[in-house]
């Protein structure tokens, strides 16, 4: 059994190609489907995210299976092969299986060392194995894949230190307060990046959330995302006192928080520290603020600079991590060896015997004055002669398998009996 995988990811197709190809919840279950009916003898698991679309899968024959591949994700999406064949990658056997366990990992993601990727290679794994689209072969080897993910950011730093704007700047708060349940947050403007940052703090603990923009309605509309209060884009300077955390991102030409403005906000405060996240490019926030006691400021570009110092960090683990990936890697197909191997033998067993049998039976019928003893004595002669053939091949095919170098002995083997 051969196991392969096809797809595309950000780093060979354009988002343009790749949504072209995409499943979601709705449309994979009855993908899966399809797919079993066309090729019933098939194990396959379907990856469908942001950034990749890949199908893995389990057969005898990988080559045509990959070709089959190929056409269903055509036909599915009503597209010809060529549009979407020079973005494709094909691998087979342990660069397939070195391609999943690195892809759980997250060393194949836009961000080296999220996290978010093992969910979703779980959720895929789930919903082939609810519609019985997995077998032995697939679930060993993701089974292993989740295994692997967890080795590597126990024994690495790879998931260590923020790499998104949002989170490094929760990561900046954090120093400042050491505790968010009674503490108000900010927001001028909705753009998305604020709106990430908001949530970030949010899930630290916040209860308080106050929304300015300049299009009243959708600071409503964000507010009620988190039991808010929305204000007027031009109260939010009468209402910064309330605020610990002010988080800018409103588009404006030009400044509009300077040192200046900030004395009666302070006053109001009893100059409890204030933390200003100015995300917004041009900036919001004048960099004489910086000057103001209790206040601290950060912008965009200091928030740019610790995601970078933070990537390059997670970039000197990769190597560790690749070592752990070779390694398990290893042991997997070694598992996949022996376990071709097994089935082989057992199919090879089950054919001679199958023989031995046969011809037992009309050998016997030939020989009615045998007594039961005799036919008994006989049974066991074949039986044991039968065995003993068996014995140098199998251990033959076994040694081999520990070397890798089983598959001439195994097609020889199919080839000579009919071997399935």
């Amino acid at each position: 059994m051969g196991i392969l995988v096809v797809g595309l990811n950000h780093k060979t197709a354009p988002v343009e190609v790749r949504e072209k190809l995409a499943f979601n919840d709705r449309t994979l279950p009855r993908a899966l489907i399809e797919f079993r009916e066309r090729v019933p003898s098939t194990e396959a698991v379907i990856l469908s995210t942001c950034n990749r679309v890949e199908m893995y899968g389990a057969a005898s024959e990988v080559e045509r299976c990959a070709d089959d591949i190929v056409r269903f994700l055509a036909d599915t999406h009503s597209l010809k092969s060529d549009d979407f064949l020079p973005h494709l990658y094909r691998y087979v056997d342990r660069d397939a299986v070195r391609h999943l366990f690195t892809v759980t990992c997250s060393l194949d993601s836009m961000v080296v060392g999220e996290a978010e990727v093992l969910g979703q290679v779980k959720r895929a794994y789930m919903f082939s194995l609810e519609e019985g689209m997995t077998g032995k072969v697939l679930n060993a080897l993701f089974q292993r894949a989740f295994a692997v993910a967890k080795n590597v950011r126990t024994s690495s730093s790879i998931g260590e230190r923020k790499v998104s704007v949002a989170s490094v700047a929760v990561e900046f708060a954090e120093k400042i307060f050491s505790d968010f349940t009674d503490k108000t947050v900010m927001i001028i403007g909705a753009g998305e990046m604020g709106e990430l940052t908001l949530r970030h703090m949010v899930e630290k603990g916040v209860n308080t959330v106050i929304v300015a923009n300049r299009t009243y309605q959708k600071a409503v509309e964000l507010a009620q995302q988190y039991d808010g209060m929305a204000i007027t884009y031009e109260s939010f300077l009468d209402n910064m006192h309330r605020a610990d955390v002010v988080i800018t991102t409103s588009g404006a030409p030009h400044y509009i928080i300077h040192a200046k403005q900030l004395s009666p906000v302070l006053h109001a405060r009893r100059n409890k520290p204030m933390l200003l996240i100015d995300i917004a490019v041009p900036r919001d926030i004048h960099p004489d603020v910086e000057n103001v006691e209790n206040v601290y400021l950060y912008n965009i570009d200091d928030l740019e600079k610790v995601v970078n110092e933070n990537l390059s960090f997670r970039e000197k683990e990769l190597e560790q991590c690749a070592a752990i990936i070779e390694a398990e890697t290893d042991e997997f197909m070694g598992w996949l060896r022996a376990a071709d191997v097994g089935e082989v033998i057992a199919q090879f067993r089950q054919a001679l015997h199958g023989i031995r049998e046969s011809e037992l039976t009309r050998t016997l019928s030939k020989l009615p004055e045998l007594g039961e003893r005799e036919k008994r004595e006989i049974e066991y002669l074949t039986e044991r002669i039968v065995n003993k053939i068996l014995n140098e091949p199998t251990q033959a095919l076994k040694q081999e398998a520990s070397g890798g170098a089983e598959y001439r002995y195994i097609e020889a083997l199919k080839n000579l009996f009919d071997l399935k």
